[in-house]
Protein backbone atom coordinates (compact mmCIF):
# COMPACT_ATOMS: atom_id res chain seq x y z
CA UNK A 1 0.00 0.00 0.00
CA UNK A 2 1.41 3.41 -1.03
CA UNK A 3 1.85 6.38 1.29
CA UNK A 4 -1.17 8.18 -0.15
CA UNK A 5 -3.35 5.07 0.01
CA UNK A 6 -2.59 4.84 3.72
CA UNK A 7 -3.47 8.52 4.16
CA UNK A 8 -6.80 8.09 2.39
CA UNK A 9 -7.60 5.01 4.47
CA UNK A 10 -6.90 6.98 7.65
CA UNK A 11 -9.07 9.90 6.48
CA UNK A 12 -11.90 7.56 5.53
CA UNK A 13 -11.79 5.95 8.95
CA UNK A 14 -11.93 9.33 10.65
CA UNK A 15 -15.00 10.27 8.61
CA UNK A 16 -16.95 7.21 9.78
CA UNK A 17 -19.12 7.98 12.89
CA UNK A 18 -18.93 5.56 15.75
CA UNK A 19 -22.00 3.28 16.08
CA UNK A 20 -24.01 3.25 19.29
CA UNK A 21 -25.91 0.39 20.74
CA UNK A 22 -29.21 2.15 19.76
CA UNK A 23 -28.35 2.18 16.06
CA UNK A 24 -29.93 -0.48 13.85
CA UNK A 25 -29.06 -1.70 10.38
CA UNK A 26 -31.07 -0.46 7.42
CA UNK A 27 -32.19 -2.61 4.50
CA UNK A 28 -29.55 -3.26 1.89
CA UNK A 29 -31.41 -1.34 -0.81
CA UNK A 30 -31.52 1.84 1.26
CA UNK A 31 -28.45 4.11 1.00
CA UNK A 32 -28.21 6.79 3.68
CA UNK A 33 -25.44 9.35 4.22
CA UNK A 34 -23.24 8.43 7.14
CA UNK A 35 -21.52 11.79 7.52
CA UNK A 36 -21.52 15.33 6.25
CA UNK A 37 -18.59 14.50 3.98
CA UNK A 38 -20.40 11.56 2.40
CA UNK A 39 -23.44 13.81 1.79
CA UNK A 40 -21.11 16.14 -0.06
CA UNK A 41 -19.77 13.23 -2.12
CA UNK A 42 -23.30 12.23 -3.12
CA UNK A 43 -23.97 15.77 -4.25
CA UNK A 44 -21.11 15.79 -6.78
CA UNK A 45 -21.81 18.37 -9.43
CA UNK A 46 -20.90 18.58 -13.05
CA UNK A 47 -18.46 21.42 -12.32
CA UNK A 48 -14.94 20.65 -13.53
CA UNK A 49 -12.12 20.80 -11.01
CA UNK A 50 -8.31 20.90 -11.43
CA UNK A 51 -5.78 20.08 -8.73
CA UNK A 52 -2.06 20.88 -9.07
CA UNK A 53 0.39 18.77 -7.03
CA UNK A 54 3.76 20.48 -6.52
CA UNK A 55 6.96 18.69 -5.49
CA UNK A 56 9.34 21.11 -3.72
CA UNK A 57 12.76 20.71 -2.14
CA UNK A 58 13.84 22.40 1.10
CA UNK A 59 14.74 25.58 -0.86
CA UNK A 60 11.30 25.78 -2.49
CA UNK A 61 12.49 24.62 -5.93
CA UNK A 62 10.35 22.33 -8.08
CA UNK A 63 11.87 18.85 -8.24
CA UNK A 64 9.73 17.88 -11.22
CA UNK A 65 6.82 19.26 -13.24
CA UNK A 66 3.63 19.59 -11.18
CA UNK A 67 1.10 16.78 -11.50
CA UNK A 68 -2.32 17.89 -12.84
CA UNK A 69 -5.31 15.91 -11.61
CA UNK A 70 -8.73 16.56 -13.14
CA UNK A 71 -12.17 15.67 -11.84
CA UNK A 72 -15.55 17.00 -10.77
CA UNK A 73 -16.31 18.93 -7.61
CA UNK A 74 -17.37 16.41 -4.98
CA UNK A 75 -15.42 13.51 -6.49
CA UNK A 76 -12.65 11.74 -4.61
CA UNK A 77 -9.06 12.72 -5.38
CA UNK A 78 -6.56 10.02 -6.34
CA UNK A 79 -3.05 11.32 -5.75
CA UNK A 80 -0.05 9.98 -7.70
CA UNK A 81 2.80 8.11 -6.02
CA UNK A 82 5.33 10.49 -4.44
CA UNK A 83 8.70 8.82 -5.05
CA UNK A 84 11.69 10.91 -6.15
CA UNK A 85 15.14 9.30 -6.20
CA UNK A 86 17.47 10.75 -3.58
CA UNK A 87 14.67 12.49 -1.61
CA UNK A 88 12.17 11.61 1.09
CA UNK A 89 8.80 13.24 1.80
CA UNK A 90 8.60 15.26 5.03
CA UNK A 91 5.41 17.39 4.84
CA UNK A 92 2.19 17.88 2.86
CA UNK A 93 0.34 21.20 2.63
CA UNK A 94 -3.32 21.41 1.50
CA UNK A 95 -4.08 17.69 1.64
CA UNK A 96 -7.79 16.97 0.99
CA UNK A 97 -9.81 13.94 0.06
CA UNK A 98 -12.34 15.58 -2.29
CA UNK A 99 -12.42 18.09 -5.10
CA UNK A 100 -13.98 21.09 -3.34
CA UNK A 101 -13.29 23.97 -5.75
CA UNK A 102 -12.56 24.47 -9.43
CA UNK A 103 -8.84 25.18 -8.83
CA UNK A 104 -6.70 24.02 -5.92
CA UNK A 105 -3.19 22.82 -5.11
CA UNK A 106 -1.37 20.42 -2.82
CA UNK A 107 2.31 20.98 -2.02
CA UNK A 108 4.59 18.04 -1.17
CA UNK A 109 7.81 19.01 0.63
CA UNK A 110 10.95 16.84 0.32
CA UNK A 111 14.37 16.71 1.92
CA UNK A 112 17.54 15.48 0.24
CA UNK A 113 18.72 12.14 1.53
CA UNK A 114 22.12 11.98 3.25
CA UNK A 115 25.09 10.78 1.21
CA UNK A 116 27.67 8.29 2.39
CA UNK A 117 30.45 9.80 4.54
CA UNK A 118 33.92 10.94 3.54
CA UNK A 119 36.51 9.49 5.96
CA UNK A 120 39.74 11.43 6.52
CA UNK A 121 42.86 9.89 8.11
CA UNK A 122 46.17 11.49 9.17
CA UNK A 123 49.06 9.05 8.77
CA UNK A 124 52.70 9.15 9.92
CA UNK A 125 54.49 8.01 6.77
CA UNK A 126 57.68 6.99 8.59
CA UNK A 127 56.31 5.30 11.70
CA UNK A 128 53.45 3.81 9.65
CA UNK A 129 50.74 4.67 12.13
CA UNK A 130 47.68 6.90 12.40
CA UNK A 131 48.01 10.28 14.06
CA UNK A 132 44.91 11.13 16.05
CA UNK A 133 41.34 10.07 15.36
CA UNK A 134 39.73 9.79 11.89
CA UNK A 135 37.49 12.68 10.77
CA UNK A 136 34.12 12.12 9.09
CA UNK A 137 32.47 14.54 6.63
CA UNK A 138 28.69 14.22 6.12
CA UNK A 139 26.33 15.92 3.66
CA UNK A 140 23.30 15.50 1.43
CA UNK A 141 23.40 13.53 -1.81
CA UNK A 142 24.73 15.58 -4.68
CA UNK A 143 26.04 18.37 -2.45
CA UNK A 144 29.70 19.35 -2.97
CA UNK A 145 32.37 18.68 -0.36
CA UNK A 146 35.90 19.96 0.18
CA UNK A 147 38.29 18.10 2.48
CA UNK A 148 40.95 20.04 4.37
CA UNK A 149 44.14 18.53 5.77
CA UNK A 150 44.04 18.26 9.57
CA UNK A 151 46.59 20.30 11.47
CA UNK A 152 48.79 17.90 13.46
CA UNK A 153 51.08 19.44 16.06
CA UNK A 154 54.75 18.57 15.50
CA UNK A 155 54.21 17.23 11.97
CA UNK A 156 54.43 18.61 8.44
CA UNK A 157 52.15 17.55 5.58
CA UNK A 158 53.80 15.67 2.71
CA UNK A 159 51.02 14.59 0.36
CA UNK A 160 47.50 13.22 0.15
CA UNK A 161 45.75 10.31 -1.54
CA UNK A 162 42.05 10.51 -2.45
CA UNK A 163 39.61 13.07 -3.83
CA UNK A 164 39.83 16.31 -1.87
CA UNK A 165 36.76 17.72 -3.64
CA UNK A 166 33.67 16.17 -5.14
CA UNK A 167 30.04 15.40 -4.36
CA UNK A 168 28.42 13.19 -1.77
CA UNK A 169 27.25 9.96 -3.37
CA UNK A 170 25.85 6.61 -2.31
CA UNK A 171 29.41 5.31 -1.90
CA UNK A 172 31.71 6.07 1.04
CA UNK A 173 35.10 7.63 0.21
CA UNK A 174 38.48 7.76 1.96
CA UNK A 175 41.14 10.50 1.95
CA UNK A 176 44.62 9.87 3.41
CA UNK A 177 46.98 12.67 4.45
CA UNK A 178 50.63 11.68 4.96
CA UNK A 179 52.77 13.54 7.48
CA UNK A 180 56.38 13.54 8.69
CA UNK A 181 57.84 14.72 11.96
CA UNK A 182 58.69 18.40 11.42
CA UNK A 183 62.25 17.86 12.73
CA UNK A 184 62.99 14.99 10.30
CA UNK A 185 64.70 16.15 7.11
CA UNK A 186 65.31 12.78 5.48
CA UNK A 187 64.49 9.14 6.20
CA UNK A 188 65.31 5.83 4.61
CA UNK A 189 64.63 2.25 5.53
CA UNK A 190 67.85 0.60 6.62
CA UNK A 191 68.17 -3.15 7.01
CA UNK A 192 71.92 -3.15 7.58
CA UNK A 193 74.05 -3.68 10.68
CA UNK A 194 75.93 -1.31 12.97
CA UNK A 195 78.70 -1.97 15.48
CA UNK A 196 78.87 0.06 18.68
CA UNK A 197 82.18 1.96 19.14
CA UNK A 198 81.63 3.32 22.69
CA UNK A 199 79.27 2.84 25.61
CA UNK A 200 76.01 4.04 24.09
CA UNK A 201 72.65 5.02 25.56
CA UNK A 202 69.42 4.07 23.78
CA UNK A 203 66.80 6.81 23.35
CA UNK A 204 63.02 6.61 22.75
CA UNK A 205 63.10 8.84 19.65
CA UNK A 206 65.66 10.60 17.42
CA UNK A 207 67.12 13.72 19.01
CA UNK A 208 66.05 12.81 22.56
CA UNK A 209 68.28 14.02 25.37
CA UNK A 210 66.83 11.85 28.17
CA UNK A 211 66.01 8.17 28.19
CA UNK A 212 64.05 5.68 30.25
CA UNK A 213 66.34 2.81 29.21
CA UNK A 214 68.84 1.94 31.95
CA UNK A 215 70.86 -0.59 29.94
CA UNK A 216 73.60 0.81 27.69
CA UNK A 217 75.08 -0.84 24.62
CA UNK A 218 78.66 -2.05 24.94
CA UNK A 219 81.54 -1.43 22.50
CA UNK A 220 81.96 -4.16 19.92
CA UNK A 221 78.33 -5.30 20.03
CA UNK A 222 76.50 -5.49 16.71
CA UNK A 223 72.84 -4.67 16.00
CA UNK A 224 70.49 -4.81 13.06
CA UNK A 225 68.97 -1.44 12.06
CA UNK A 226 65.55 -0.72 10.56
CA UNK A 227 65.54 3.00 9.78
CA UNK A 228 67.91 5.92 9.47
CA UNK A 229 66.80 9.51 10.11
CA UNK A 230 68.59 12.79 9.51
CA UNK A 231 67.26 15.63 11.66
CA UNK A 232 67.06 19.37 11.06
CA UNK A 233 70.16 19.83 13.25
CA UNK A 234 72.04 17.57 10.76
CA UNK A 235 72.48 14.70 13.24
CA UNK A 236 71.72 11.15 12.10
CA UNK A 237 70.03 8.45 14.16
CA UNK A 238 69.50 4.71 13.66
CA UNK A 239 66.54 2.63 14.84
CA UNK A 240 67.41 -0.76 16.35
CA UNK A 241 63.85 -1.54 17.47
CA UNK A 242 60.54 0.06 18.29
CA UNK A 243 61.18 3.35 20.13
CA UNK A 244 64.89 2.46 20.38
CA UNK A 245 67.30 4.90 18.70
CA UNK A 246 71.06 5.44 18.82
CA UNK A 247 73.12 8.36 17.53
CA UNK A 248 75.39 7.89 14.50
CA UNK A 249 78.55 9.15 16.26
CA UNK A 250 78.43 6.15 18.58
CA UNK A 251 78.61 3.45 15.88
CA UNK A 252 80.08 2.30 12.61
CA UNK A 253 78.53 0.34 9.77
CA UNK A 254 79.36 -3.35 9.52
CA UNK A 255 78.40 -6.38 7.46
CA UNK A 256 76.87 -8.13 10.45
CA UNK A 257 78.70 -11.39 9.69
CA UNK A 258 78.89 -12.09 13.42
CA UNK A 259 75.09 -12.26 13.58
CA UNK A 260 74.68 -14.74 10.74
CA UNK A 261 73.80 -18.32 11.70
CA UNK A 262 76.61 -20.85 11.63
CA UNK A 263 76.66 -23.37 8.82
CA UNK A 264 75.23 -26.81 9.61
CA UNK A 265 77.67 -28.98 11.53
CA UNK A 266 77.85 -31.51 8.71
CA UNK A 267 78.14 -28.92 5.98
CA UNK A 268 80.70 -29.75 3.31
CA UNK A 269 80.24 -29.31 -0.40
CA UNK A 270 80.59 -32.26 -2.70
CA UNK A 271 79.96 -32.81 -6.38
CA UNK A 272 80.72 -29.14 -6.88
CA UNK A 273 81.09 -28.49 -10.58
CA UNK A 274 80.57 -25.94 -13.29
CA UNK A 275 77.40 -26.25 -15.38
CA UNK A 276 75.79 -24.57 -18.35
CA UNK A 277 72.05 -24.85 -17.81
CA UNK A 278 68.91 -22.76 -17.66
CA UNK A 279 66.05 -23.18 -15.25
CA UNK A 280 62.71 -21.59 -14.35
CA UNK A 281 62.18 -20.19 -10.85
CA UNK A 282 59.28 -21.92 -9.07
CA UNK A 283 58.14 -20.13 -5.90
CA UNK A 284 54.77 -18.35 -5.45
CA UNK A 285 53.03 -16.67 -8.42
CA UNK A 286 53.72 -12.94 -8.39
CA UNK A 287 56.34 -13.24 -5.60
CA UNK A 288 60.14 -13.19 -5.37
CA UNK A 289 62.54 -15.52 -3.58
CA UNK A 290 65.94 -14.58 -2.12
CA UNK A 291 69.28 -15.74 -3.45
CA UNK A 292 72.34 -16.07 -1.17
CA UNK A 293 75.92 -14.83 -1.23
CA UNK A 294 76.91 -18.43 -0.44
CA UNK A 295 74.94 -21.50 0.65
CA UNK A 296 73.36 -20.79 4.07
CA UNK A 297 74.87 -17.29 3.91
CA UNK A 298 73.32 -13.83 3.83
CA UNK A 299 70.81 -12.58 1.29
CA UNK A 300 72.29 -11.25 -1.94
CA UNK A 301 69.45 -10.61 -4.39
CA UNK A 302 66.02 -11.86 -5.48
CA UNK A 303 64.57 -13.72 -8.45
CA UNK A 304 60.93 -13.75 -9.55
CA UNK A 305 58.60 -16.74 -9.85
CA UNK A 306 58.46 -17.84 -13.48
CA UNK A 307 61.75 -16.14 -14.41
CA UNK A 308 64.21 -18.05 -16.61
CA UNK A 309 67.73 -17.92 -15.14
CA UNK A 310 71.20 -19.01 -16.30
CA UNK A 311 72.91 -21.53 -14.00
CA UNK A 312 76.71 -21.71 -13.85
CA UNK A 313 77.44 -23.98 -10.86
CA UNK A 314 75.91 -26.92 -9.01
CA UNK A 315 76.84 -28.29 -5.60
CA UNK A 316 75.40 -30.51 -2.86
CA UNK A 317 76.25 -30.57 0.86
CA UNK A 318 76.40 -33.39 3.40
CA UNK A 319 72.69 -32.83 4.10
CA UNK A 320 71.96 -33.63 0.44
CA UNK A 321 70.72 -30.12 -0.18
CA UNK A 322 71.39 -29.14 -3.81
CA UNK A 323 72.34 -25.55 -4.61
CA UNK A 324 72.68 -23.78 -7.96
CA UNK A 325 74.59 -20.57 -8.56
CA UNK A 326 72.76 -18.17 -10.84
CA UNK A 327 75.07 -16.15 -13.05
CA UNK A 328 75.78 -12.85 -11.30
CA UNK A 329 72.98 -13.32 -8.75
CA UNK A 330 74.15 -15.78 -6.09
CA UNK A 331 73.04 -19.23 -4.91
CA UNK A 332 69.51 -20.64 -4.89
CA UNK A 333 68.31 -23.96 -3.40
CA UNK A 334 67.58 -26.44 -6.18
CA UNK A 335 64.00 -26.95 -4.89
CA UNK A 336 63.12 -23.53 -6.32
CA UNK A 337 64.12 -24.48 -9.87
CA UNK A 338 62.21 -26.47 -12.51
CA UNK A 339 62.55 -27.24 -16.21
CA UNK A 340 66.32 -27.55 -16.12
CA UNK A 341 67.77 -27.48 -19.63
CA UNK A 342 69.57 -29.71 -20.23
CA UNK A 343 68.11 -31.91 -17.44
CA UNK A 344 71.56 -33.08 -16.39
CA UNK A 345 74.94 -31.45 -16.63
Amino acid sequence: MSFFDRLKTMLRALNQPAKTEHQTSQPADVVAPTSETDEHALQASATDALLLVHHLDSDGHELQAPDMIGGKIGEEIHLPAATIAGYHLVRIDGLTRWFTQPKAQIVLHYERQAGQPIWVYAYDIDQRELIGHPTMYRGQLGKPYRVKAPTVAGFKLLRSVGDLTGEYTTTSKTVLFFYRNENWLQTDLSTGFVQITAVTAVYPYPGATTTRYLTKLQPGSTYKTYMRVRLSDQTTWYSIGQEQWIAEQMLQLTTGVALLPHLPAGYRTQNKRQVQQTGIVSFVPGKKVHTYLEPYGRYLSTVTHGETVELVERLADDNRVVWYRIKGRGYLPGRYLTHLDPPYA
